[in-house]
């Protein structure tokens, strides 16, 4: 059932009992500029842009998009930003709900008849706008994992795959990607159309977002905005390659520019497209309209503000009786965050290339501008708390991640990391091995830097621990996963343990 209320109407009522503003929204935003100016070194890049519906009173870019080449971060550097994706996609379910072309009050079961959810869940009772409000009672870990890390799942996989993963949740709103995942194959399986190519005709082109793509593979390697993660003086950044377009998923696969940013805040405060996008006010009032309650009034969730509601990609939230509609992004290495105020009349996106320095700022940028414009009593405060706990706060992270890992590494089952085999020993275990599955593959391949376990466009790093056993990552703190290969009688390797998972192999 779709949750009754509006973010218009809800709105025209805070306008009518929310505090006034104390600062205008110019003087705001410099006030945020200058709040900024004091973090030393917000490392690697850091991007704000802050919007009006005709205004950009902010777009502030530093450092770099890659610590490799140092080539700096700039106003169209595509960053990619994760689950904010949602929101492009909820604009573009509105607008092809509005075309007559895929309905959002038609069930999963419309689009896909013989489809088997797990045992309790009906599928001709759930709908697409069910599935992009996150209230579908299932969850598909295995799916979810393959979209967002390994490989591009062919829609006609997706009911088998259902089928042998899914389990049923508790009822109610969830957060999930499962339920975007779901819709961009229906599409797909509807339209003979992929979900990118959608957004690309509908949102992107329309509106002039030339930096913008669900495909990195549009842009030069080396012109987007590598993800990092600080290891620590002596380390430095580690960096991390752009998503392949394999990993560009529905829930989570958008590149977008601080300057296209600001475009599409704009669109949202506006509330319509321009002449001619077939964006309409209709089509964004829906897509900005709630269809679910959240039960998240106790500010229990990443954005730290009491929330009731969720939309086509929006969770709507309460600032000090202010309306915004909000949503982040957070992926290995990367952290953003993008928000607007109906009633305020302004936006904000903010880009960071890091997770664990840069990452814990993106959030407070957002909620530090608020403050500002609301003229809050504890804005000074916080503002000189904020600038004084970031080097404490980096640092306690990266402690809390070397401590992590250092615990697994410590493990007896590893058998003390103390076995250094001679290249023909490791020459044993290059090969494909294979758990049965369609997308069940590991090849094990072998180069400079030594053994890699290849699953899809996912790479891990395989350090010997033990005869036979090797700690598999593919990032700094990022594990490691147990890879133990198993022998026959005659000694030859002939199957792998990942993690619990058993593949054989197959050459």
């Amino acid at each position: 059932m779709r949750f009754s209320f509006s973010a218009t109407a809800a709105a025209a009522a805070l306008m009518a009992t929310a505090p006034g503003l104390a600062e205008t929204p110019q003087g705001a935003a410099d006030r945020l500029d200058a709040f900024l100016d004091r973090f030393d070194g917000i490392e690697p890049g850091y991007a704000v842009v802050v919007v009006t519906a005709d205004e950009i009173l902010l777009n502030r870019v530093e450092g770099v998009r890659h610590t490799v080449t140092g080539a700096p971060m700039t106003t169209d550097t595509p960053v990619y930003i994760a689950s904010q994706t949602k929101a492009y996609m909820g604009l573009l379910a509105a607008w092809l709900d509005a075309q007559g072309i895929l309905a959002l009050d038609s069930t999963i079961a419309d689009h896909w008849p013989d489809i088997v959810f797990p045992e309790g869940v009906d599928p001709a009772a759930w709908t697409l706008r069910d599935l992009l409000t996150h209230q579908v009672p299932i969850e598909v870990g295995h799916l979810t994992m393959l979209e967002a890390y390994v490989t591009r799942v062919d829609p006609a996989d997706y009911p088998a795959l259902i089928a042998s993963y899914g389990e049923p949740r508790e009822p109610g709103f969830s957060y999930d990607n499962l339920g975007y995942n779901i819709y961009g194959a229906i599409l797909e399986t509807e339209t003979g159309r992929t979900w990118q190519d959608w957004l690309d005709a509908v949102i992107f082109q329309p509106n002039g977002l030339d930096h913008t793509s669900a495909r990195t593979s549009d842009f030069p390697l080396e012109d987007l905005s590598w993800n990092h993660i600080w290891q620590g003086e002596d380390a430095g950044w580690a960096d991390v390659r752009p998503k392949t377009d394999g990993m560009m998923q529905s829930a989570g696969g958008i590149v977008t520019s601080p300057g296209d940013m600001a475009t599409f805040l704009q669109l949202q405060l506006r509330g319509h497209g321009p002449e001619g996008s077939g964006l309409t006010a209709d089509i964004v009032t829906d897509a900005q309209t709630p269809g679910v309650a959240t039960h998240q009034e106790d500010g229990r969730n990443p954005y730290e503000l009491p929330c009731s509601g969720y939309s086509l990609g929006w969770n709507i939230c309460d600032f000090d009786g202010h309306t915004l509609l909000i949503h982040g992004g957070g992926y290995t290495g990367a952290r953003t965050a993008m928000a607007f105020s109906p009633d305020l009349g302004v936006g904000i996106g903010v880009f960071s290339n890091s997770d664990n320095m840069t990452g814990w700022l993106s959030g407070r940028t957002v909620v530090m501008f608020l403050q500002f414009l609301t003229d809050h009593p504890d804005a000074q405060r916080w503002a000189d708390t904020r600038v004084a706990y970031y080097p404490e706060q980096s640092a306690r992270l990266l402690e809390r991640r070397a401590s992590r890992e250092a615990e697994n590494r410590a493990d007896a089952a590893w058998g003390g990391w103390t076995w250094q085999p001679e290249a023909d020993e490791l020459a044993e275990y290059p090969g494909t091995y294979s758990d049965g599955d369609a997308y069940g593959t590991v090849r094990i391949v072998s180069g400079e830097a030594g053994l890699q376990a290849h699953f899809g466009d996912m790479v891990l790093a395989l350090e010997p621990a033990s005869p036979d056993l090797f700690g598999g990552a593919a990032y700094p703190f990022y594990g490691p996963d147990r890879f133990a290969f198993r022998r026959d009688e005659a000694g030859h390797v002939v199957a792998l343990d990942w993690d619990g998972d058993i593949y054989t192999r197959t050459d």
